[in-house]
């Protein structure tokens, strides 16, 4: 029976792990991290749902829908907003070119990255017990989620069209598999 259990734990963490690559694969390409963290900052965007969807898409077809975006933000939202925006705002607090509190704030940069790391284990969760939908070839329309969060977040839709964010958007829809 443990090796049971076991099996069907294996089955289910493959998966996640499988996400997590992807993400950092993806993060460091040229261009991508600075382009999701503007994004992140100027629209809200949660880059942990934008990296999930866009895996979702590229490995199993599921399309970036407004209802599955919707289902994915509510899936990690109080996550976010209680733990990842705190350590975020702690780890940006802290002075990143003073040596008394380098050790520190690598620390909670850490801390930072692990929890993102649940956040998309929370979201790997969905993929696990899902079916795939169509052939492996869907794209992740990242327009569609910059204006999702914009709308979330009360930005105006025409800040989309501002060329810094254009810019990125544009990268990151040639950039993401």
């Amino acid at each position: 029976m443990a090796r049971q259990e076991h099996a069907q734990r294996l089955r289910k963490a493959a998966p996640i792990d499988l996400q997590w690559r992807y993400a950092l694969d993806v993060y460091a390409r040229p261009g991508v991290a600075p382009a999701c963290l503007l994004l992140q900052d100027r629209l809200g965007v949660d880059v942990t749902v934008l990296l999930h969807l866009a895996y979702a898409a590229s490995t199993r077809g599921n399309p970036a829908d407004e209802d599955r975006l919707a289902a994915a933000d509510a899936t990690v939202r109080s996550w976010r907003d209680s733990v990842i925006a705190p350590l975020r705002a702690a780890r940006r607090a802290i002075l990143r070119d003073d040596p008394a509190t380098s050790s520190l704030r690598d620390r909670v940069k850490d801390a930072e990255l692990q929890a993102e790391r649940h956040a998309l284990a929370l979201l790997g969760e969905s993929l696990a017990s899902a079916d795939p939908v169509a052939a492996p070839s869907q794209t992740v329309s990242v327009r569609c989620v910059g204006a999702y969060y914009a709308r979330q977040n009360g930005h105006d839709p025409a800040l989309l069209d501002a060329p810094e964010i254009a810019a990125a958007i544009g990268l990151l829809e040639r950039t993401l598999p």
